[in-house]
């Protein structure tokens, strides 16, 4: 399968541009820049244009709408391309340096997955619930996901999930809810998305000087508009509750906390790896 790469950014934001180009090259990863949405020059009318602005999940604030439609960007251009797999990352992360071995050869590929998610959520307290159907490769696991897990950091798409994922406009949900949130998001069930853990990537490698372009930090709804985005996902977890215990009480699944793992190789089996790949 070819592979490209994609890093989400805006030309100005410089510092972010440095700092990614740096972590990149001590990863051995090359990449291709995609400009994003900036919410600074795109009006509301051109949002609504692809995006509700209330979804299954609550408000659908603009900043998240940018987002999303930076994805969708980096979908179009690789569709557009002869590659077989997208690599998607954001422009605050690091990245394992172990990553370019599962890149460069992905015979480990799930059978019948459109989706693979490489990043940790950085929480203290968040578990995901992934299946038992479990495969090891390089020194970390390859399991299905089960249950919601946020983020949109990294994560490698097939042609399949990214034509899927923009036949689903209008977006009704941010990027993260619509990749990884199966209470919510129908293709986050259908394209079988799996998760890498320990993960390979993770946010927060951001230049202090530089916070988010994408206008995250809004005030969150009020009044009606609040309790009615709270009774929707209360009732989504409480529908997806029957199946979850039915999982977990049958085998079928496990809750783990994923977390983040620079390295998860020995010297020894890094060596032994690197040998596999060049013979």
């Amino acid at each position: 399968m070819k592979l490209s790469t994609y890093i989400i950014s805006l030309t100005r934001a410089k510092g972010r541009h440095a700092q990614m180009r740096a972590t990149l090259a001590e990863a051995g990863i090359e990449a291709e820049f995609v400009e994003a949405v900036d919410l600074a020059e795109t009006s509301e009318a051109e949002l609504l244009q692809q995006c509700k602005s209330f979804g299954p999940w609550g408000v659908f604030a603009h900043g998240n709408m940018a987002c999303t439609l930076s994805h969708a960007k980096v979908w179009e251009q690789f569709l557009a391309s002869d590659a077989d797999v997208a690599l998607i990352f954001e422009d605050d992360v690091f990245i394992s340096p172990e990553l370019r071995q599962w890149t460069e050869d992905l015979s480990w590929w799930p059978q019948g997955c459109e989706l693979v998610n490489l990043e940790f959520w950085r929480s203290e307290s968040l578990k995901v619930m992934l299946g038992t159907s479990i495969a090891q490769h390089l020194g970390r696991q390859v399991a299905p996901m089960l249950s919601r897990n946020p983020g949109s950091a990294g994560y490698l798409v097939t042609r399949k999930g990214a034509e899927a994922l923009l036949a689903s406009r209008p977006f009704a949900v941010s990027i993260d809810q619509l990749l990884f949130n199966p209470l919510i998001s129908p293709l986050a069930n259908s394209l079988r998305p799996y998760q890498i853990t320990p993960a390979l990537v993770t946010q927060g490698n951001t230049p202090p000087e530089e916070g988010t372009f994408l206008g995250h930090a809004q005030r969150k709804p009020q009044g009606a508009l609040y309790r009615k985005q709270k009774r929707l996902r209360g009732m989504a977890e409480l529908r997806a509750l029957p199946l979850h215990l039915l999982r977990l009480i049958s085998g079928r699944a496990r809750l783990v906390r994923v977390t983040f793992a620079d390295r998860a190789l020995t010297d020894d089996s890094a060596a032994r790896a690197a040998e596999a790949q060049t013979a």
